[in-house]
């Protein structure tokens, strides 16, 4: 953050300069340009070239302590600095804010707290970091406070394929792959080598500007991440914004520096140029708009500096309307402070907005991540709330982002245990985010249909629980389904005979989803969560099969479930896309095949089943492997496997069933419609609807 970097430089200004030698001196110098130029480890190399330098001289020792500090070697850093302390002379008043520093950023809050008011008892009442340590105290107080509520979410770092000893943020997922991200990153190797401020070439001195890169998830995995395309990295900055189009445009930011760039829209086209389209809008990068974030394409919210706003970074709106975009608006008061806000990121719901901010009243340290949801009664967004620890560090955390699932949250954070400056990190959070559920403000309920007969009081049919008993077994495709049996869970990774009418069937009606299930026996042995996520893993081979036979990973649809038979089953079938259907039937989930083959029922295509868990491994729950009609399922190419139970024909019996689990201390549990074997969202569950009015209910919850 700015406020670090003018630290920093005060701090070097500030040291006097003592009579050393000249070679000793220069040594000093060296390395102190080293450390305005950021390049830390050369700042240590240079110094510790002369043992007597670092061991009589206390600002070269100092010095020292600064370099250890930014390399995230905060145990050499401490040593340094108690040393220093702790001699009879008066050490830099700066040793005492450094220690500050490493407690702050270790969540030692009262601690850091008691370093800063020593700091501060040494600054004369005029000086310029009077008001920076008070904001800091401050910050210490809300850390204290944020540290005890408890955790939304457990935090891993991305590793080190993906987070190097340099500068990695801005996570951007792709909107068509779920085993994909971007991001950005400023690191060795990057086009046009280290430069100057003057955009020169500088080996020495100079810093590497930041490229784009991509990385994918295999096996669980994620993978090295790869620059991306020559044309479109450059030796200029170039940082990924976002996607519009429906994921088959591009935005980026390019510029020599962050303060004066352009962006532009790159389409992903096979015959590239030179020359990239500039991305119309009202935001201005030239002039220092910054953090830009694109939603459905119809409005654009990002940060600026721009007169009028309340200080700092504010956040402005504009709006697609009538072929143009309006004038960018201020978020006003209730967003903006006179600190920074930004990285903004608005959830599916079009209401719910996430961004960062170090306003001292709300940030335990640096950039904070906040979320604030719009209130149309008021006309107003609600109090911004700290997503707290261990979202939230003492140090900078921004660009945070949910994934479509609604459980995975993606963020930028300069925190002192990671690899290097900003590391990119991943949040799963232990309950589903609703904000991640499309708007429905638009969805209006068809009014009832006239009675044709003379009207009699209802009757309400009993709720009862739909078995969840496959299709019989068969060799033959009935209608657009297949089967097969088999005697253990490994041979189901052998290539079925009916593959072939699967793939000529499926290019008929190459719209729909191809739905793969492997029913396990009920009495398979062993934790059934375990045994079904294993019978997933058995389907890998087949799903790369279908894959390379032309059908796209987004529609395939895999599932695992237990059966009251003896052996292992593989099924496939057609999920159809269009309504109504009158002469199309498919397996269901729920639906007792007592009829025979022929008669596989349609009319019970409806079914809603409980999500408990939506992880990337096994969910191993002997609670869970208890409960009736437990399913894994696996939608397209995402890494996420999700853990259902339950198997319902009315909204109204799932949600019952659902507030059982939530008081068995599923706290995640959230009800999940079906149709046709499918699962549904929001937007297609509104165009089913007139053919299914149960799914009003569904829609009102």
């Amino acid at each position: 953050m700015p406020y670090k970097k003018l630290l920093l430089i005060a701090t070097l200004c500030l040291l006097a300069i003592t009579s050393w030698g000249q070679s000793k001196q220069e040594l000093k110098e060296e390395a102190k340009a080293y450390i305005a130029a950021e390049h830390y480890e050369d700042a240590i190399r240079t110094l510790q070239r002369s043992r007597q330098l670092v061991r009589n001289d206390e600002e070269s020792r100092f010095l020292l302590a600064v370099c250890h500090y930014q390399l995230n070697d905060l145990n050499s850093a401490q040593e340094l600095l108690t040393a220093l302390t702790a001699e009879d002379k008066s050490p830099y008043p700066e040793c005492w804010l450094y220690q500050a520093r490493i407690f702050h950023a270790q969540q030692q809050f009262g601690e850091a707290a008691s370093f800063y008011k020593i700091y501060l008892r040494t600054l004369r009442s005029d000086h310029p970091n009077r008001a920076m340590i008070i904001e800091a105290i401050r910050r210490c107080d809300n850390g204290l406070r944020l540290v005890y509520r408890d955790a939304k979410a457990i935090v891993e770092n991305m590793g080190p394929r993906i987070n190097t000893t340099a500068d990695e943020f801005g996570p951007v997922p792709s909107p068509n792959r779920s085993s994909r991200l971007y991001f950005s990153s400023i690191r060795p190797g990057n086009s046009g080598g280290p430069r100057n401020k003057n955009t020169q070439t500088d080996e020495k001195y100079g810093l590497h500007l930041s490229d784009m890169y991509s990385t994918e998830l295999t096996g669980g995995q994620w993978q090295a991440a790869q620059p991306m395309h020559s044309l479109l990295n450059s030796p200029q900055h170039e940082s990924l914004i976002g996607f519009t189009g429906n994921g088959n445009v591009l935005l980026y930011y390019q510029g020599w520096n962050w303060e004066r760039g352009e962006i532009f829209a790159d389409t992903f086209s096979q015959e590239r140029s030179l020359t990239t389209t500039p991305f119309l809008a009202p935001v201005n990068a030239q002039g220092g708009d910054k953090a830009m974030y694109v939603y459905y394409d119809t409005l654009l919210i990002f940060a600026s500096r721009r007169s009028g706003g309340y200080g700092g970074l504010d956040l402005y709106r504009s709006a697609f309307r009538n072929g143009q975009w309006t004038t960018p608006e201020n978020l006003g008061s209730q967003i903006n402070t006179a600190f920074d806000e930004t990285t903004p990121f608005l959830a599916r719901d079009g209401m719910t907005l996430y961004f960062s901010t170090n306003d001292s009243r709300r940030s335990l340290g640096g950039l904070d991540v906040v979320r604030s949801v719009f209130v149309p009664e008021a006309g107003r967004w609600s109090e911004p709330e700290n997503l707290g620890v261990p979202i939230n560090s003492a140090a900078d955390d921004s660009h945070f982002l949910l994934a479509r699932d609604g459980f995975t949250g993606y963020f930028a954070s300069a925190r002192k245990d990671g690899y290097g400056q900003r590391d990119l990190y991943l949040a799963y959070f232990t309950k589903y985010r609703q904000e991640m559920e499309p708007p429905v403000t638009a969805f209006v309920p068809p009014p009832p249909p006239a009675p044709t007969t003379t009207p009699s009081t209802p009757i309400e049919e009993p709720q009862q629980q739909i078995t969840t008993t496959p299709p019989p077994v068969v060799e033959t495709p009935v209608g657009s389904t297949w089967q097969s049996d088999y005697r253990d869970l490994a041979s189901i990774a052998t290539e079925p005979t009916w593959l072939g009418s699967v793939l000529n069937t499926y290019r008929t009606n190459s719209r729909d989803h191809l739905i793969v299930t492997c029913y396990v026996p009920q009495q398979a042995g062993g934790s059934l969560t375990a045994t079904l996520y294993d019978a997933m893993q058995a389907m890998g081979p087949l799903v790369r099969r279908l894959e390379s036979a032309g059908v796209p990973s987004d529609q395939i649809f895999l599932r695992a479930l237990a059966h009251g038979n003896s052996t292992y089953s593989l099924a496939a079938h057609i999920a159809p896309q269009e309504s109504p259907l009158p002469s199309r039937s498919a397996p269901i989930i729920g639906v007792s095949n007592t009829k025979g083959p022929s008669l596989i029922a349609a009319d019970q295509s409806l079914c809603y089943k409980v999500q408990v868990a939506a992880v990337q491994r096994t969910y191993d729950n002997e609670d869970l492997s208890g409960r009736s009609d437990v399913m894994v399922e696996k939608a397209g190419g995402s890494p996420y496997y999700r853990y259902t139970a339950g198997a319902f024909s009315s909204y109204r019996a799932a949600a019952d069933f659902r507030r059982s689990l939530l008081a068995a201390g599923y706290r995640g549990a959230y009800v999940v419609p079906f149709l046709y074997g499918k699962r549904l969202d929001k937007d297609e569950v509104r165009s089913y609807t007139d053919e299914y009015p149960d799914l009003q209910a569904f829609l009102r919850r």
